[in-house]
């Protein structure tokens, strides 16, 4: 039996747990998720997502109902955008098609939140594995959690109360502002919230500064000490919270097929640590 804090009391479960990295990264193993999760299991999850970043199910082989029933337990499921394909021609509008046929799978090899353009960026990313490659296709993760409690602390006092702007280059109107430090909401740690792919500049620097201190915080933010990395299996069930770690979908497979449904949750906007 595991004991899980949630909610402020302890649930006993009858679950395996096994850190994948020593500072980000869990599997579980002994939990069907096909079909229903019951309240207090449910709200485990969220508490192992709060003190590991990222959760993974091995070998679920969940049907697109359960991948989607899955995701709403955790929360409102958003929408994929319009440019990314889709299952909405089976059914299933709200899983997206990240694969080698559609060749975005081809654009996830770099470090990145995902969408942080929007005022309220998703919350959960949850990952469905449907189609491995024969080696490689790896993903990984780098806590920002960690990666604020690893700067110094006259660098922390710089940061706290710094915005930056975060912007998809191709489309101009798709811009918001977010705080460089956020606060996670369940455990209170401050983390990073910048990534090399979306945030142009923080603004209250000049753009010299600007350029200077993101450049320092993206080769930070993703040293090896922060990171885990996860090797596939078909079925396995990926999920993680995008507001407090970065993740990398390793491009070493080429030319072998792999494919991924990824259903996303709503989230709020992420809440400043000066506040």
């Amino acid at each position: 039996m595991t004991a899980v804090a949630s909610e402020g009391q302890n649930v006993d479960l009858a679950w395996d747990l096994q850190p994948i990295a020593g500072k980000v990264g869990v599997a579980v193993r002994g939990i069907d998720l096909h079909g229903q999760v019951d309240q207090p299991h449910v709200d485990a999850i969220r508490r192992l997502l709060a003190d590991y970043g990222v959760v993974v199910f091995p070998e679920q082989h969940l049907g697109r109902d359960d991948h989607v029933r899955f995701a709403e337990m955790l929360g409102e499921i958003k929408l994929p955008p319009k440019y990314m394909p889709n299952l909405g021609a089976e059914g299933h509008e709200a899983i997206a098609v990240i694969s080698t046929e559609n060749s975005v799978a081809y654009t996830t090899d770099r470090w990145h939140a995902d969408v942080t353009w929007l005022s309220n960026p998703p919350k959960y990313s949850i990952l469905h594995m449907e189609q491995i490659p024969p080696v490689g296709g790896d993903t990984m993760w780098a806590s920002q959690l960690e990666a604020y409690d690893w700067l110094s602390e006259p660098m922390k006092q710089l940061l706290e109360g710094l915005t930056a702007e975060h912007a998809l280059l191709l489309k101009a109107e798709m811009t918001a502002q977010h705080p460089v430090v956020i606060v996670h909401p369940i455990t209170r740690r401050k983390a990073l919230f910048v990534n090399s792919a979306f945030t142009q500049r923080i603004l209250e620097l000049t753009p010299l500064e600007s350029r200077a201190i993101l450049d320092l915080l993206y080769q930070h933010s993703v040293r090896p000490e922060m990171v885990c990395r996860w090797r596939w299996s078909e079925g396995d069930l990926a999920v993680w919270d995008n507001h407090f770690v970065q993740h990398y979908a390793i491009g070493d497979y080429h030319p072998a097929p792999r494919t991924i449904h990824r259903i996303e949750i709503v989230g709020e906007r992420p809440v400043p640590a000066s506040s």
